[in-house]
């Protein structure tokens, strides 16, 4: 195979077939907006890449970063200046018929400097060794470098002489499964673009948060969500029950519109309820005039178990969270659920 004759091409989108034959090279098409920035190579987000580890940083004793030139011994430059070995050509494709014993599979391209990936695809065929081609044919011929920031990384990671490592993750897939582990190790090594089935990273409390049994509050339950902050904050009685910038109409128990329950609510959950006994001015500093009320509760344990772990997201509205949310308060206050 003529590998000269394929390197002034970028990769194309077909890569190869099953029996690991080429197809032949197409010009680059310019994708607007694609945030891996390879040509005629599968878009993703817009998202601009993670950052990544420290050009200079030593790589990590216990990482395995050796390569077909590790134990190389630097040549002597001009003045005697030590130089590094050029970067030997990566093979352009796989010996005659592993590419049909591949199947679909995943792979990584390995920065040899600090022996960790900093991108990963899936691909039949020779498509994992083509943005090492592209990216050294890039350079011969003096391309622009903005519009795919992968072949940049690629010549950086290659800077010192040391070839990209490929290597394939899984292989012998089904299009689902490649594409599931493909998510799955770009979320995991936090390499900062979106793969088809996009990211599901996420901390676990905003997962739980997310997936949470919604409240549905019922109309003869006259609450007040009290928010404490977002997951995390205190929500004990002592800490929760000061400081409310109340309504004086509303900490009136003799009105109708004044809330029979308090809700404490941290992010979008609620925590615990309490019956309302009495409202009263919050301390303040001495002398000084509180324009804040702290209830007085007792816990209630019947709507505890009705309301506590379930998510209040839909009455708190858009935008920033409230921290004092009324819900179904006297026959003039209704907030439904959004």
């Amino acid at each position: 195979m003529d590998t000269a004759s394929r390197t002034d091409a970028p990769p194309t989108a077909g890569g190869s077939d099953a029996a690991g034959v080429r197809s032949p090279a197409r010009p680059a098409a310019t994708v607007p907006g694609v945030g891996i920035g390879l040509p005629q190579i599968r878009a993703r987000s817009t998202t601009a890449p993670a950052p990544v580890p420290s050009l200079d940083e030593a790589a990590d004793p216990d990482t395995p970063t050796a390569d077909a030139h590790a134990d190389e011994t630097p040549s002597a430059g001009p003045a005697g200046i030590a130089t590094a070995p050029a970067a030997a050509p990566a093979p352009a494709s796989f010996p005659p018929g592993v590419a049909a014993k591949l199947g679909t599979y995943v792979y990584l391209l390995v920065d040899a400097r600090t022996g960790r990936p900093f991108f990963v695809g899936r691909g039949r065929g020779d498509r994992c060794h083509r943005h090492v081609e592209a990216a050294r044919a890039a350079a011969g011929h003096g391309a622009p470098s903005s519009k795919y920031p992968l072949l940049d990384r690629i010549r950086e990671a290659e800077s010192g002489g040391r070839p990209v490592r490929i290597e394939i993750l899984r292989r012998g897939l089904t299009p689902a499964e490649a594409d599931l582990v493909e998510a799955t190790v770009a979320d995991a090594l936090g390499l900062g673009y979106e793969t088809r089935l996009g990211s599901q990273r996420s901390p676990s409390h905003v997962v739980g948060a997310a997936l949470a049994k919604r409240a549905k509050i019922r109309q003869d339950h006259g609450i007040v969500l009290l928010r404490v902050g977002p997951h995390g904050s205190a929500t004990d009685y002592a800490s929760a029950r000061h400081g409310w910038r109340i309504g004086k109409r509303w900490v009136d128990a003799a009105s109708g519109r004044s809330p029979t329950w308090a809700a404490v609510v941290a992010g979008d959950l609620v925590d615990a309820v309490y019956r309302i006994d009495a409202w009263v001015p919050s301390p303040s500093a001495a002398g000084a005039v509180s324009d804040r009320f702290s209830f007085v509760g007792t816990p209630d344990p019947e709507l505890d178990a009705r309301y506590a772990g379930r998510s209040v997201r839909a009455y708190l509205g858009t935008g920033t969270p409230s921290a004092i949310t009324y819900v179904w308060c006297g026959p003039h206050w209704v907030i439904t659920a959004q």
